[in-house]
């Protein structure tokens, strides 16, 4: 007999786990579906250990450019076997409140892979067990996995991804990242700062490229200036074990480069995580590259079942997932207002810190619209002089006719807590003088948002228009 229940979630990460949640407190008996680790990719491989590595890494950067103003250290070394042991009490603290946060809900838990019978119906395997579980709705929440490569077969050893980079086996002598996304970029930059020479290879012409163009110049340049080789428009072609080093040819702008390197990362892209949950038992309706469709509640084809997070495809970020997780079980409870957010924030934690919300430039440009931009350097924010930030520069992107903020774009440090102030004001429709009437507290690095918003109208004070 098949157990059953108002909601199933498959998969228990930042929007699964959500979705749960939230379920729980509008009344709904609610069921959720884990394979493997409570928290998913971003708790357990992605955004909190990564995050943890780089802050200790940012430390190391830090005490080092002290020397500048009298903060003298005898050398600055990371104990690896400590830094390995805090990464992985912090994973496993917060999976745990992840776990007791459920159960304080009446979240029922399944372990398992989940697969559908029917569009009413999934069965949950776990070595011999299978269990059968009926429900008025799903939540698809798997979200995605690496992109292989078929010239870097990864091995988990020489060849390996985020998952194995995170773990933190050895620091290579040297390690070629293939990719410049955010992962890669800080992957990098986490392998550079424990002593590896790191090598970046990017297909397109530019590092992050999705993000703004002047936030991809200076994330560039400062890559570089902390020793790190970047090869743009260049691709692998081939690699081959050679002893305990992975041989790899590149195809670059000059020729074809043959280079030998002790690891190789690969951080290509990620692919929805559909295939093994049997879909077209249930009919469902996937993109070219297996995204699951769905509308503004995230509603998919079959009207009772919703797809959340990476597996429904846009923006990859956790904080997304969190949010769409709460809008599909909203609709399920009869809510109208759905996902309907102006625009999603982001941010990369590399050194220094990025953040942007909204439009770049170009995609504003691109869309036929008219542009205002105001820019506002952290040289000329007191804070920014004192704490050694002076690379950093905030900007601000708006219509001409209408001044409604498109885009704001941040580098700099705390540039993740700092857009904060632009999504409010984007949500509420505002403009770029509405941001730059807000006032930032001095001294702060927020100042400089403030100011490059008064830029866009030529209003800034501490620089000249």
């Amino acid at each position: 007999m098949a157990e059953k229940y108002k909601l199933v979630v498959i998969g228990a990460g930042p929007g699964g786990y959500v979705a749960a949640i939230r379920a729980s407190q509008l009344g709904i008996k609610t069921a959720i579906v884990e394979k493997e680790y409570y928290g998913g990719v971003c708790l357990n491989w992605g955004c909190i250990p990564s995050k943890t590595l780089l802050y200790v890494t940012e430390l190391k950067r830090t005490i080092e450019a002290a020397k500048r103003i009298g903060l003298t250290a005898e050398k600055v070394d990371i104990d690896l076997d400590k830094l390995r042991k805090h990464k992985d009490d912090t994973v496993k603290r917060l999976t745990g409140g992840v776990g007791l946060l459920l159960d304080k809900a009446k979240v029922k838990k399944f372990d398992g892979e989940a697969s559908f019978i029917s569009d009413k119906e999934i069965q949950v395997v776990k070595g011999d067990s299978k269990i059968k579980i009926k429900a008025e709705n799903f939540i698809i929440a798997t979200g995605t996995t690496p992109i292989d490569l078929p010239m870097l077969r990864a091995d988990g050893k020489s060849i390996i991804g985020a998952r194995e980079a995170v773990g933190l086996p050895d620091v290579p002598e040297t390690m070629l990242v293939v990719g410049a996304g955010p992962i890669g970029v800080e992957m990098a930059t986490i392998y550079n700062t424990l002593g590896s020479k790191v090598t970046i290879v990017e297909i397109l012409d530019t590092v992050l490229p999705s993000l703004d163009h002047d936030i991809c110049a200076a994330s560039e340049k400062a890559l570089k200036r902390q020793g790190m080789d970047i090869m743009l428009s260049s691709k692998v072609l081939s690699s081959k074990k050679s002893g305990k080093q992975i041989n790899v040819v590149i195809e670059t702008k000059d020729g074809n480069k043959n280079i030998s390197f002790d690891k190789v990362l690969v951080a290509a892209g990620m692919k929805p995580n559909t295939r093994d949950l049997n879909l077209e038992k249930a009919g469902f309706q996937l993109d070219a590259k297996g995204f699951v469709q769905v509308d503004k509640h995230m509603r998919s084809n079959i009207g009772h079942i919703f797809a959340i997070g990476d597996v429904a495809g846009g923006i990859l970020l956790a904080h997304k997932a969190s949010h769409e997780g709460i809008a599909a079980v909203e609709a399920i409870a009869g809510a109208s207002m759905g996902a309907d957010w102006k625009a999603v924030p982001y941010a990369v934690f590399t050194d220094p810190e990025i953040a942007g919300i909204g439009m770049t430039e170009k995609e504003a440009v691109d869309a036929g619209r008219k542009v205002k931009v105001g820019k506002f350097p952290y040289r000329a924010v007191g804070k920014g002089i004192a704490t050694l930030a002076t690379e950093g520069f905030a900007k601000v992107i708006s219509d001409e006719e209408t001044d409604n903020i498109l885009g704001v774009h941040i580098f700099g440090p705390h540039s993740g807590d700092i857009i904060y102030a632009a999504t409010a004001v984007m949500e509420c429709d505002g403009t770029a003088e509405d941001l730059g009437h807000m006032m930032a507290i001095h001294p702060t690095l927020s100042e400089a948002l403030m100011e490059a918003a008064l830029n866009v109208n030529k209003g800034a004070i501490h620089i000249m228009n």
